[in-house]
């Protein structure tokens, strides 16, 4: 018989948070008396994960039947859960006269924050051909590998009053036109809709097994590259803002951020994926611009505490920064805000 713990950490890429929350949850849950811990977690980890609707609803029932709901309206209720998800499915198909749906493509590669490619359809199943054939266009002609760097939203627009078309809900695919996300125009959402993709991916809290000190991959792809980040810090391992790390910003200047909120991101990304699906450590050869990381990562392995004196010294920066543009005014995009390397050195004789 499948174990309901087991299917959904298989949504958990990385191998280490994969093994390490496996021992974990099961004594922290005790998930074998079913108890409700392990309910709600797991139907997070599945609903938030970048796969594809039909491979989570099944899951989503498994764990909906080998757990104890808390309360009658259970919070985060993995049958709810999958109930949406069907939902989301059913969507596509239910159109009134004068429907369309509008087809964008996203690829970080380009501008951030920006499509650079869009389209209109009467179908939905036309718009997802549609994606397909791009895809093997760029694989043929252009070589690329575009589940890296490429997603599509597909958002649904009814007739409304007065002839104006009414957003009404809203789809997130991978690169080929799977569905891994959905939601409702606020507008149109059902009364019982639990506003679980808010497509942030940063509402993913789970414990980890990194240390103080370990670099790890911050991996948020398709929808923001992936990136080296310093784990400086990981407090209780449970309060979602316990996992502090240190990145590197676009213009080289290093700053502190909250890894399970996905703030190693920078002012014009977002991400729809947690990093924690993929968190791993780091073992590869570290870019030109990413060796203090590896500096400080020696130092902290030497001396924990040290991290958290180099974020302390990080956010120094930052309200220094803060008070010299009162607060948030007119600080140019491209001037990302954080301590300079030399700086760091200086300061803790690295």
């Amino acid at each position: 018989m499948k174990d309901y713990l087991d299917e959904a950490l298989n949504f958990i890429e990385s191998t280490e948070m994969r093994d390490y929350l496996r021992e974990v949850l099961r004594d922290k849950f005790k998930t074998n008396s079913k108890m409700c811990g392990g309910r709600y977690i797991c139907a997070v980890i599945v609903s938030y994960a970048p796969a594809t609707l039909e491979q989570k609803i099944p899951v989503l029932d498994l764990i909906a039947e080998q757990t104890k709901a808390y309360r009658d309206s259970d919070f985060r209720d993995p049958a709810k859960f999958a109930r949406q998800s069907r939902l989301a499915l059913e969507e596509r198909y239910k159109n009134p006269p004068g429907t369309i749906f509008w087809l964008r493509n996203w690829n970080y590669q380009w501008e951030a924050g920006s499509d650079f490619g869009y389209k209109f359809f009467t179908e939905f199943d036309a718009a997802v051909n549609y994606i397909r054939q791009q895809m093997e266009r760029d694989k043929e002609f252009l070589g690329l590998n575009p589940e890296n760097y490429n997603s599509h939203s597909i958002e649904k627009y009814i007739p409304g009053k007065n002839g104006v078309l009414e957003e009404y809900c809203t789809w997130i695919l991978n690169h080929s036109g799977e569905i891994w996300y959905f939601d409702y125009d606020s507008t149109f959402s059902p009364k019982d809709w639990d506003d679980i993709w808010d497509y942030l991916g940063c509402n993913l809290n789970l414990p980890t097994p990194f240390y103080p000190g370990d670099i790890i991959i911050a991996d948020c792809r398709p929808f923001a590259k992936e990136r080296c980040v310093l784990i400086a810090d990981i407090g209780d391992n449970a309060d979602c803002c316990s996992l502090q790390s240190i990145h590197i910003t676009p213009n080289g200047k290093l700053t502190a951020s909250a890894f399970k909120h996905n703030a190693f991101l920078h002012d014009t990304e977002y991400s729809h994926v947690s990093g924690l699906y993929r968190a791993a450590k780091y073992h590869g050869e570290l870019t030109e611009c990413e060796k203090p990381l590896a500096v400080m990562s020696a130092a902290i392995k030497a001396s924990p505490d040290l991290g958290k004196k180099i974020l302390d010294f990080i956010w120094g920066k930052l309200h220094d920064i803060y008070n010299k543009y009162h607060k948030f005014p007119q600080i140019n995009d491209n001037e990302y805000i954080g301590a300079e390397w030399e700086q760091i050195k200086t300061e803790f004789n690295l």
